[in-house]
């Protein structure tokens, strides 16, 4: 077994824990973060424009970061979607879930980071070897 598989797994079993926690405290958790729907967008979002500016400055150190960067962004979705479905199964409201989906908000928008840096990195070199080809 891979070690993605062994992430995703554990990180499915961690998330099943939100099953345990009662109504008062993730009530509590969304307070004392201040979360909302608009706040699921924002780590997406800057997972986005980090990754583009970061491909923009042609930092390279962060090509080998790449690898865990994606094993981590892939336990906190599956964590944080397996916990919210936890806490839905449970509670059977949605908004109770936003702790959970905030974590896989996270997860999704650092996977994000990584595929714009990549994308951006990778076609800023193809239009530089193709200045240099002309």
């Amino acid at each position: 077994m891979n070690l993605f598989k062994r992430i995703v797994i554990l990180a499915g079993a961690v998330g099943l824990f939100f099953y345990t926690a009662s109504q008062d405290q993730l009530v509590a958790a969304i307070a004392d973060y201040q979360l909302s729907w608009y706040q699921l967008g924002v780590p997406i979002a800057w997972g986005i424009i980090l990754g583009g500016l970061l491909a923009l400055l042609r930092i390279q150190k962060l090509l080998s970061w790449l690898p865990p960067i994606t094993l981590i962004a892939s336990g906190l979705t599956t964590m944080g979607l397996v916990g919210a479905v936890a806490i839905f199964a449970k509670h059977q409201l949605v908004v109770l879930a936003l702790p959970a989906l905030q974590i896989a908000s996270i997860g999704v928008g650092l996977y994000l980071f990584a595929v714009s840096y990549t994308r951006l990195t990778g076609d800023i070199t193809a239009r530089k070897q193709d200045k240099t080809k002309s």
